[in-house]
């Protein structure tokens, strides 16, 4: 998320043994500076940048390291508690026992605001067992109410609109719509625009008017600049937001604006969306997001991920043939499917701890990769997949699988070849495992 993790910062600048043990303010010199390029750098808003800076300086200076503990160490605590100041002491949740419980998404064109919509209601029907009712108030941008329908198909839940009627209308009819449906969640789509403007706001005001919703959600996009920070006051003074909605946030995006928001607004972040598949919407906690600002990784959510997307039992069987030195390229299908479910590399990168700094082209280049090795695994017969060693024998086998998935020979041999690297290092590690030893010692 930030170019430089704060935890990498603060290790390297404060390594030096402090005299008497107290942190002073000369100490600090050289680790906030290099903080506040990081967030500047991330487009984190320069006063927010400033505040976060002064308190971490007025935390810090003065306190003693105790005997035993390294100062880079105690600094982090600090600069964590400043940063949850920043983006939020608790997860901001919403009152899922309403019924009707009605939302209302507010954004500018372009912020992925119908997708997420059918997020929420993907989110509320699976995680909290509610029928949603999602309702098309968006006439004017083309093809946006045949978007939601689209995605409400997708996702089995109810529809309702009006064509081109009044939105204002529209919104205040499905209240009776879902009663009639038996719809305990209520989602309004309402119209975006390229920028806000007068004709807009009074829409918004007059559904919020009609609708009376219980939360007011503003989508926001990751990679938008400081100017979201205008637009983001302007839809809370006039609707009072409840929460914001940031998306794309496992893009290579900087973020910081968006995550300023909380800051300046007092308005908290509620939702995060990581990807385009409609499961992809995670509950925005702040003690994590600190923790990946940080550098420290994410691995509560990737648990959580891990734990809805993946087959236990695939995941098991292909890890025992892995260390057994008995894995094929069936297993590295199957491992590729696994991934895929739990998201882009790079938002799965981000949550592991230590991670290194992967370029965005980098992080293309291997998903690219991966559709590549599908591509050609497609291609192939399961006997072959469960033997390529009779791939690599027959040159024949290999020119039929290149020309039905439409790949070169290069492609293939690359493949085959990386796999054996692969399958060779595994089967060391399980025999390290197998001695009770530890197979990453060496990296530690």
């Amino acid at each position: 998320m930030f170019q430089s993790m704060i935890a990498s910062i603060v290790s390297k600048s404060m390594k030096k043994k402090l005299e008497n043990s107290t942190i002073k303010e000369e100490d600090l010199i050289d680790v906030l500076k290099q903080i506040r390029i990081s967030l500047l750098d991330a487009d984190v808003n320069l006063t927010v940048t400033k505040t976060l800076l002064k308190n971490i300086k007025e935390s810090a200076v003065g306190t003693i390291v105790d005997p035993g503990k390294d100062a880079d160490q105690v600094l982090l605590v600090i600069v964590k508690e400043e940063l949850l100041k920043i983006l939020g002491e608790k997860t901001a949740s919403i009152d899922y026992k309403k019924n009707p419980l009605k939302i209302m998404m507010v954004g500018l064109q372009g912020s992925g605001k119908t997708t997420t919509a059918a997020k929420i209601a993907y989110f509320l029907k699976t995680k909290h067992s509610k029928k949603p009712l999602l309702v098309a108030a968006d006439i004017y941008r083309p093809a946006a109410i045949d978007q939601l329908k689209t995605l409400s198909n997708e996702i089995n839940v109810d529809f309702y609109d009006k064509q081109k009627q009044n939105p204002v209308k529209t919104s205040k009819e499905s209240i009776e719509i879902a009663r009639k449906n038996g719809n305990d969640a209520i989602i309004v789509d309402t119209a975006g625009r390229l920028q806000t403007n007068k004709e807009l706001m009074d829409e918004l005001v007059n559904i919020k008017k009609n609708f009376s919703p219980d939360e007011i959600l503003l989508v926001v996009d990751a990679m938008a600049g400081q100017d979201i920070i205008n637009v983001a006051q302007e839809f809370n003074d006039k609707l009072k937001l409840t929460g914001f909605i940031i998306t794309k946030l496992d893009s290579d995006a900087r973020a910081g604006a968006a995550l300023s928001l909380r800051s300046i607004l007092n308005v908290p972040i509620k939702f995060t969306g990581v990807g385009e598949k409609i499961g992809s919407l995670d509950i925005f906690h702040p003690d994590r997001v600190a923790d990946k600002i940080l550098g420290y990784g994410d691995m509560m959510t990737l648990a959580e991920q891990a734990a809805e997307n993946l087959d236990e039992k695939v995941v098991k069987r292909s890890f025992q043939k892995m260390l057994s030195g008995n894995m094929d390229l069936e297993d590295l299908m199957n491992q590729m499917e696994q991934l895929t479910k739990m998201g882009s590399i790079g938002s799965i990168m981000q949550m592991l701890p230590g991670a290194p700094k992967i370029t965005e082209n980098k992080l293309n280049e291997i998903e690219e990769k991966m559709k590549t090795w599908k591509v050609l695994l497609s291609s192939m017969t399961v006997k072959e997949r469960r033997n390529p060693a009779i791939i690599k024998k027959n040159n024949n086998r290999k020119i039929r699988i290149t020309k039905g998935s439409g790949k070169k020979m290069d492609d293939l041999n690359k493949l085959l070849n990386e796999w054996e690297k692969s399958k060779a290092r595994m089967e060391e590690v399980g025999k390290v495992i197998k001695k009770g030893q530890n197979p990453f010692s060496e990296w530690m």
